[in-house]
């Protein structure tokens, strides 16, 4: 069995409001101060461009964040004492999990994707009780099978998939090839956009049992 993850729609548990703290600065510090001419040329020399291609590795297949300034170290909320989940989706759609989520991925799939500790601090700057980590999905496939699927845009020309209505019966009428899945526990899709994050039956009765609260969550067909 296969499980979507419905991206949230509005500010809340999942999807905190709030920013990065320090990571545009960092950007573009080492973008003027760090990078040769050369380099910079091949970004039109604009930061915003090199900024731009760093989050595009949040959710493309684009390599693991190598260096330290390409990963935000704080997200700093704008509203304190909110209560957030296990799986959080933050500024340019960057993922972060607390330490029991990390561990259990990790557990599943060592070393596949990227971690590293990220602050999660409220309003006024005082540390949010739970340790958190930035997530880089690292595993990318394309098991969507769009002759059995129904309720979908897009075309084997586009490249691009997506369904049309976000509900629990047109996610079970997307369908997804068994033998691509087999083995894995958490993965982006290279065609399907949304949802674009799957992850196994395995990984999600593990999350029920010990009570991670993750967003909304469907299953998919496997054929």
């Amino acid at each position: 069995m296969v499980w979507g993850l419905v991206d949230p729609n509005s500010f809340g548990e999942f999807f905190p409001y709030g920013d990065f703290v320090g990571w545009e600065e960092g950007v573009k510090r080492h973008f003027d101060e760090e990078m040769s001419a050369e380099q910079r040329a091949a970004f039109d020399n604009w930061d915003v461009n090199y900024r731009e291609t760093v989050s595009r590795k949040f959710t493309e297949d684009g390599g693991a964040l190598s260096e330290s300034h390409q990963r935000p170290s704080e997200f700093r909320l704008d509203e304190s004492g909110k209560s957030l989940g296990a799986l959080l989706l933050l500024t340019n759609r960057l993922l972060a999990v607390d330490a029991k989520m990390h561990e259990l991925i990790e557990s599943l799939e060592p070393g596949v994707h990227q971690f590293w500790p990220l602050r999660i601090t409220q309003k006024k700057g005082e540390e949010y009780p739970v340790p958190y980590f930035g997530m880089i999905v690292r595993h990318f496939i394309d098991s969507f099978v769009p002759g059995e699927s129904v309720g979908y845009e897009g075309s084997q020309e586009l490249n691009f998939f997506s369904i049309i209505h976000s509900t629990k019966k047109a996610y079970g009428d997307l369908a997804v090839s068994k033998s691509m899945v087999a083995g894995n526990h958490l993965w982006r899709e290279r065609r399907l956009k949304r949802p674009n994050i799957l992850f196994s039956d395995e990984l999600q009765a593990e999350m029920t049992r010990q009570g991670l609260r993750i967003p909304k969550h469907c299953r998919l067909k496997v054929v």
